[in-house]
């Protein structure tokens, strides 16, 4: 994988947007990024631009180099992207990802859940939860009203291993690269 390919991704991580990320790397002029220039060539409104460059200066993906007034009198802001930082970056962010995965798998192993029949996304209750609001509104969705009916777990497990399985997979690559 190439160093740009690790920057896109890791900045495309926290941009939760590939495009965005790779339109990043593109405008950066040895890895200098003017916000006024991204502002206009990414179509962002300000705040949400100066939100997602703090968000990546978190991560220490970008570093904010300064301010200085142009002739007109506007005040440029500089970003670099640590372009060092995005390996590191990924394989933390990965193994994360793994964990919580596997967490998410023992849970849906262990347990029973419930969700609208209607929409899934309403509402998810574990077994325990469906049997304590039994007298309030017995097995309906809370939200809409309709039934609730058993996750199907089997589906549930296939994903997480699938999701797992690119992770391993993932982390095999940028583990196995010379730092």
């Amino acid at each position: 994988m190439s160093e740009e390919d690790l920057i896109v991704l890791a900045l495309a991580v926290v941009a939760r947007d590939l495009s965005l990320a790779r339109k990043m790397v593109n405008f950066a002029k040895d890895g200098v990024l003017e916000e006024g220039e991204m502002q206009e060539k990414l179509k962002l409104p300000p705040t949400e631009l100066r939100q997602l460059l703090y968000r990546m200066q978190d991560s220490n993906l970008v570093v904010q180099l300064g301010t200085k007034e142009d002739e007109a009198g506007n005040r440029l802001t500089y970003w670099r992207i640590n372009s060092d930082l995005a390996k590191s970056f990924l394989l933390r962010r990965f193994k994360e990802v793994r964990e919580m995965l596997i967490r998410r798998r023992e849970e849906e192993s262990s347990g029973e859940y419930y969700v609208c029949a209607a929409d899934p996304t309403h509402i998810r209750l574990s077994f325990d939860e469906v049997i304590s609001r039994m007298d309030e509104s017995g097995l309906v969705c809370p939200v809409c009203g309709a039934m609730l009916e058993p996750v199907d777990r089997d589906k549930i497990m296939e994903e997480i291993e699938k999701m797992l399985d690119v992770l391993d997979k993932a982390l095999e690559v940028l583990e196995g690269e010379a730092s």
